[in-house]
């Protein structure tokens, strides 16, 4: 292994890790995280996240995924990137087109849980806050 792709693999680590600002120092290094779309995936979340460049990291994300519009580590980074950006909607889509790919996805599945997905309302056409489907939903979700 070289020394470009031990960088980028460390880079991916400490982003990993949560030390966003660390991982950005390595993959500053060299511009080779730039060839791994992974790579660049997490490169955007760093930027989101330790710089504020929302707009850059989801493009950054989107260019990642066309090149690999089949990995689900790319969406889970760019849901995370739409988190951080406070759109949350967007950011369960990106989620979802990541589990499509493949649905046993630790890291989506964690994101979705941790961010308490709701059931669609009990009389669909019903408003979610009329009183029925309250009253209805406390008693199904008190059954299930």
């Amino acid at each position: 292994m070289d020394t470009t792709d031990s960088n980028v693999n460390r880079g991916i680590a400490l982003a990993k890790e949560g030390l966003y600002t660390d991982a950005l120092t390595v993959f500053d290094q060299n511009l080779a995280f730039t060839q791994s779309p992974v790579a660049m995936s997490y490169y955007a979340l760093c930027l989101a996240t330790a710089e504020g460049f929302h707009d850059k990291a989801v493009s950054m994300c989107l260019m990642a995924a066309e090149k690999e519009f089949y990995n689900p580590e790319i969406y889970l980074n760019l849901g995370r990137v739409f988190l951080i950006d406070g759109q949350k909607s967007i950011a369960m889509k990106s989620f979802r087109k990541g589990l499509g790919y493949d649905t046993t996805h630790d890291g989506i599945v964690e994101e979705i849980r941790r961010l308490g997905v709701r059931r669609d309302p009990v009389v669909s056409f019903l408003r979610r806050d009329n009183a029925v489907n309250r009253l209805l939903g406390l008693f199904t979700g008190r059954v299930a």
